[in-house]
């Protein structure tokens, strides 16, 4: 009896269950923590949130819903961090999740059996001994923003440095930073409003990056900015694409010069959006003060690449996640170097079967909305309803898309899983709907049923 295993209660986990419970696929969830919603539980005891105590989703509630399920019209439109999770919890409520998930467990090894399937060792937390199963299938939901990734390279000096330095995972109040000369490492979300944050109560505040990003506000004419990815903009061909973006940047926002900051050397979509309007304010007010990359560290001082210097007593490093499965041996699967992850669809190893990721895309806006029809493909998968293409031609799909990403996004690791939501989506239901066609065609031909010899009573 085939019987799946699904590791990790977050948003994708979550998803995976939902689908596979909607179809009476049998299937175990595995939680490291207590409850659900991975990231999205504040000071989640499995240690793998790194959610601040103010953090907002930094895209609008229509944008963030799952696509069974809207987010309440009460919340506000960029809700706290409290009302995603209490969004997530009534959302495994509705599919009677809690229940089908065992909470407190980890899963240590996911080996294949010689036999077909897998072996999946899971073991309760805090307990030395694991116990060791066997599934016929493994959805991977393990989430890939948990393992803080350092600067790459490192910063000469860094060890020698006297203050205190953490990572934006290890943050969660601006507390321990009133009165104090603080530098931020990074210009993604979580650098963009830490550094806002930081800056109201710290004597000094720096912002470093070696690349300025384009800051997108929050709200754009009106309306959320991630609604951008639905609006008729988002049909243009990316050469129109481009310079309309930067024209609706430059007069909603201004020009970066007028923040302090160097024009960016990029096109706004050739990168992940940093969007904060807290710190084009903090920036304005001379509160953050831009720098470019650190070259090297002292005991108190940073040194930047422009040659300034600036006398610094903690640092905090918004450097980013690595993307990790511990469980899972590297000669088996891991992400490469460059942060991408060799999947078909982003979902399927093309020479591992049985073997499923989900949520390791990363669209510009919110990634729930791609969850469900991601569950729904592996779902069929399991049942049979779909079939995939050959390893070989999944393979020619992997190095297409590799050598289209690289045309299209920055070539950093952060971006590695960088996707556009519409191709995504688009990409995902054109196959499905081959599976399905792959799978028919592989079925064997069902004989039609005997003619039935119709029989005459005589007389008695």
């Amino acid at each position: 009896m085939r019987r799946t295993c699904v590791i990790g209660a977050g948003p994708s986990g979550l998803a995976a269950g939902r689908v596979l419970a909607s179809r009476d696929v049998p299937f175990d969830c595995f939680e490291a923590g207590s409850g659900i919603g991975g990231l999205w539980r504040y000071g989640n005891d499995n240690g793998m949130s790194g959610v601040y105590a103010s953090l907002h989703a930094n895209v609008s509630k229509e944008s963030m819903s799952f696509t069974s399920l809207a987010m309440p019209d009460t919340y506000p439109v960029f809700p706290h961090h409290s009302l995603v999770l209490a969004y997530l919890e009534d959302y495994a409520a509705s599919a009677g999740l809690h229940r089908r998930i065992t909470f407190g467990t980890e899963v240590t090894s996911v080996r294949p059996h010689d036999g077909g399937g897998w072996e999946v060792t899971v073991r309760r937390r805090g307990d030395g001994d694991g116990e060791t199963r066997r599934y016929t299938d493994v959805i991977v939901a393990n989430g890939h923003h948990w393992d803080p990734r350092p600067p790459d390279p490192a910063v000469p000096g860094a060890e020698d440095f006297g203050g205190t330095a953490v990572h934006s995972h290890d943050y969660r109040t601006p507390a321990p930073y009133r009165g104090r000369r603080v530098l931020v490492i990074g210009m993604g979300n979580s650098a963009c409003e830490i550094a806002a944050e930081i800056s109201r109560t710290a004597e000094r505040t720096f912002l470093s990056a070696r690349d300025t990003a384009h800051l997108f506000p929050k709200m754009l004419l009106g309306r959320p900015a991630d609604h951008l990815a639905s609006s008729p903009l988002s049909d243009l061909p990316r050469i129109l694409k481009d310079p309309a973006l930067r024209l609706l940047l430059r007069l909603t926002r201004g020009a970066p010069s007028r923040y302090g900051l160097p024009e960016p050397a990029h096109g706004p979509l050739a990168r992940h959006p940093s969007t904060s309007d807290e710190l084009l304010v903090q920036l304005a007010r001379g509160a953050v003060t831009p720098k470019p990359g650190v070259g090297s560290f002292g005991p108190d001082t940073a040194l930047f690449t422009d040659g300034t210097r600036e006398r610094v007593d903690a640092v905090v490093y918004a450097t980013g996640y690595r993307i990790s499965f511990p469980f899972l041996d590297p000669s088996l699967f891991a992400a490469a170097p460059d942060g991408r992850t060799e999947l078909y669809l982003r979902t399927v190893p093309p020479r591992i079967p049985g073997l499923y990721f989900m949520g390791l895309a990363q669209p510009a806006g919110a990634a729930f909305p791609l969850l469900e029809p991601q569950a729904q493909w592996i779902a069929e998968l399991i049942e049979g309803a779909a079939a995939l293409p050959s390893p070989a031609a999944m393979e020619r799909a992997v190095e297409r898309e590799r050598r289209r990403h690289l045309r299209t996004y920055a070539a950093t690791y952060r971006h590695g899983i960088e996707t556009d939501f519409r191709s995504c989506l688009r990409a995902l239901r054109r196959e499905r709907r081959a599976g399905g066609r792959r799978a028919r065609a592989a079925a064997p031909a069902v004989p039609p049923p005997a003619a039935e010899t119709a029989s005459v009573a005589g007389p008695v």
